[in-house]
């Protein structure tokens, strides 16, 4: 009896992703053939940074193994060039293993705006996707005026509007923290979005502390720390014969200053004694 072959879920993830990322290119009825690799550009909407060389190498050892299942997309040039629509990361495995050429669906014809959002798509349905590189990208697409509106954006990408907000407001998280999810490549996106909430100042101290959590555990310590900061400490209580105040929290610079207050109040009260 044949020895199953195992499951390859690199080049899996990639049929999948192009199953559904290429049925609104069928009408256009692109021709299968292969094209030489030196000829390949890159989409110059693609939003990727950088691809990551881990994801790249397995999945070049993928194709070494079982071949590509999946042809790339492009769109034919006037100068005998083809800009990839879908496929960056299988033509960077390619390169990886030095092949020359590789298969490919060819459309001679795409509107510029399916040439700008084609690359999100694709990037959207990846689990490896960067949600900064994308939410960089849906920003360059509503300045672009590709699109007006958010809820037309969404359409244009088959997600729900409230994925899109979610991804904008990614942007809007202090210039430090987004360095640091760049470093991290921290992916979770609810979460970030969550993070708004809270105040620049405060915002990389409480990334630091929830970023290895699951999302449940990461949102709760969110919700706590806002639900702590709204919260205002009575610091000066009056009673009938006496003042008391509660330090506790302050820094040590501040408690100085209150004591060096205390003692102040303390000589003017000695002098109304006299």
């Amino acid at each position: 009896m044949a020895k199953r072959k195992k499951v390859d879920f690199n080049l899996a993830s990639e049929v999948f992703e192009d199953a559904s990322l290429t049925d609104s290119f069928q009408e256009k009825h692109p021709r299968k053939t292969t094209v030489p690799i030196t000829q390949l550009k890159t989409n110059p909407h693609q939003p990727r940074i950088e691809l990551e060389q881990n994801a790249v190498i397995d999945l070049a050892n993928s194709i070494a193994e079982n071949g590509l299942l999946q042809p790339i997309t492009v769109l034919e040039n006037s100068d005998s060039t083809y800009t990839i629509v879908f496929g960056h990361r299988r033509v960077a495995a390619y390169e990886y293993l030095n092949k020359k050429e590789i298969e490919a669906n060819i459309l001679t014809s795409l509107e510029d705006k399916d040439l700008v959002i084609s690359p999100i798509i694709e990037n959207l349905q990846r689990k490896d996707m960067e949600p900064l590189e994308t939410a960089m990208a849906l920003n360059k697409v509503l300045k672009m005026g590709i699109v007006r509106t958010q809820e037309q954006l969404s359409n244009s990408l088959g997600i729900s509007q409230g994925r899109v907000s979610k991804l904008l407001s990614i942007l809007k998280l202090s210039d430090e923290l987004l360095d640091r999810i760049k470093d991290t490549q921290y992916k979770d996106v609810t979460v970030l979005a969550a993070i708004n909430k809270i105040s620049k100042n405060d915002q990389i101290d409480i990334f630091e502390k929830i970023r290895i959590l699951p999302r449940n555990e990461a949102l709760i310590k969110i919700k706590e720390y806002t639900r702590k900061k709204h919260i205002k400490v009575k610091r000066v209580i009056h009673g009938n014969n006496n003042i008391t105040i509660n330090t506790k929290g302050l820094t040590k610079p501040i408690k100085e200053k209150i004591i060096a207050y205390i003692h102040e109040i303390e000589l003017l009260l000695e002098k109304k004694e006299v």
